[in-house]
This record gives C-alpha cells, structure tokens and sequence, in this order.
C-alpha cells in the first residue's frame, strides 16, 4: 500500500530582486511535507557559523516520535529541536488571512508559550544537549527586533530545557538571518522594562504587494 503524504500548510516568504523590469518578488518554493520543510530549514541554518561562534559539522533527521534532528557540533553533539512561529489556530488554519501587523510583547509571549510548553516535554533531561529553533515561513510573522529582544529577556529570566535557542528567518531557499535568542548575559537585562513594548506595533511589508518599479535610464 502506497503510504499517504501529509502536506503542510506552509506561508509565503522571499526576497525582492533588482531586475531588467525594476523589482520582483521571488517566493521560495517550500517542499509539500513537514519533515522535508525542516529539512529545508535545518540545512539552510546550519550552513553559516551562528552568532554565538557555534559551527554546526552535520545534521541527521530522526525519525518521528524523537528529537527532531541530530547535530555535529564544535561544541560536541547536540539535540535539535525546531518551533514555526505560525498562530494559525486564530487565522482559522490559514496564512492568507494573517494580519501585517501584530503588538510585539503580545507575539512574544505567544511565542514564550509555545517554547515553554515544548521544554515541559524534555523536563528532566539533559539540559547540555537540546538545541531549540523558532523559524518562520510567512513574511507576516516576520519577527522585530522588539520580538527578539522581549524573548531575549524572558528566556534568559525564566527556567526551560534549552540550553540554546536561535531564532532563523529565511531569505532564499538556501540563506537566512540568525539570532541568538538563548544564553544572554544575565546582567544585560537589569534595567530592562519590558512593560516598555506593551503599547508598540509592528508593520511587515507584504511582499505581494509589490509593484515593480518603473524603469529610469
């Protein structure tokens, strides 16, 4: 019997390039199955040294029910486990309907919820070998540095099972930007206000909306 595949909803996400006709939007192409959508991701991370110094030698996918990848590191082996920052549940399962705009300490603790609620899973374990990554595919959830910073706080602040966690935003298929979101310097944080960002919104620029530029000599 022929194995029935899954396909996961996954967002719109690329970059904007210079072209004979001014400017247009390059949407990656993402696989139709969740694990090879990881696979994606996983490859394209760990092919540039992270913020933190660590360089990633190679990365094996585990089979379901386990961590989900294994990892070489210049830091010895590592579990790598992966979070997409995507609140379907109140866009009824869809990314169309996603909004441009969002209150940065609101998206972070959603995005604070979700990474306690999966260290719970690995209460108990080494805390030395688990890796977290949040990752999006959809340009709307697009994380500020306001997002990065407040997660910075409150995952430096309060206890989980990582004993890292990086944060990637793809460009193209095979590129993307990284953040250090876990360890942070604990006396970086002592004058910081986080109630600060509770009246801030953010704005992601749809890239669907763009319209090439007229050409100029």
């Amino acid at each position: 019997m022929t194995k029935k595949i899954h396909k996961k909803p996954v967002g719109t996400i690329g970059p904007i390039r210079l072209c004979a006709a001014g400017a247009e939007f390059h949407k990656v192409r993402f696989p139709d199955t969740k694990d090879e959508i990881e696979a994606l991701i996983v490859q394209a991370f760990a092919s540039e040294i992270m913020p933190d110094g660590l360089m990633i030698t190679n990365v094996d996918q585990n089979a379901e029910n386990d961590f989900d990848f294994f990892l070489k590191t210049t830091d010895g082996n590592k579990y790598l486990e992966l979070i997409e920052v995507a609140p379907l549940e109140n866009l009824r399962g869809s990314y169309k309907v996603a909004p441009s705009t969002y209150k940065p300490y609101d998206f972070a603790a959603y995005i604070l919820s979700k990474v306690l609620s999966k260290s719970v899973r690995y209460r108990g374990a080494k805390k030395s070998g688990i890796v977290l990554l949040i990752y999006i595919t959809h340009w709307s959830f697009t994380l500020s540095e306001s997002v990065i910073t407040l997660l910075q706080y409150w995952l430096t602040t309060q206890s989980h099972s990582f004993e890292r966690i990086y944060c990637y935003q793809p460009i193209d298929p095979a590129s993307g930007v990284r953040h250090l979101v876990f360890p942070t310097p604990l006396d970086h944080w002592s004058t910081f206000v986080p109630d600060a960002f509770k009246d801030k919104l953010v704005h992601n620029l749809s890239p669907l909306l763009w319209n090439p530029m007229p050409h100029t000599l």
